[in-house]
């Protein structure tokens, strides 16, 4: 399942590695980068609205709660979101070193 996950993600990325070659599709990879930047642009909108009209519920994915007088946090969650970003974050670089080692050992 982890492998499936890891081809998925460079799938996504338009990196493919097979017979000692890498092959980026360019395309692909601008195309990714282009909806990660959109989504990123489109939380901070949100998150600047709530900011501002002092209302912002980050409860059920981060664990964050900000209301005119008071900001709650629920560490637990908090936590939780953290380690899940870095665990994912750490399967990707995973995922790019081994198949640049792969492709290192077939170039030798």
């Amino acid at each position: 399942m982890k492998e499936e996950n890891n081809l998925d993600i460079l799938n996504l990325l338009g990196i493919k590695v097979e017979d000692g070659k890498i092959e980026l599709d360019t395309n692909k990879t601008k195309s990714f980068f282009e909806t990660l930047q959109k989504k990123a642009q489109e939380q901070a909108v949100k998150i600047e609205k709530g900011i501002e009209e002092g209302s912002l519920d980050l409860t059920e994915s981060v664990g964050i709660k900000v209301e005119d007088q008071k900001i709650e946090l629920d560490l637990n969650k908090t936590k939780s979101f953290l380690e899940n970003l870095a665990q994912k974050a750490a399967t990707f670089l995973e995922t790019i070193n081994k198949d640049i080692q792969e492709f290192n050992k077939k170039e030798s």
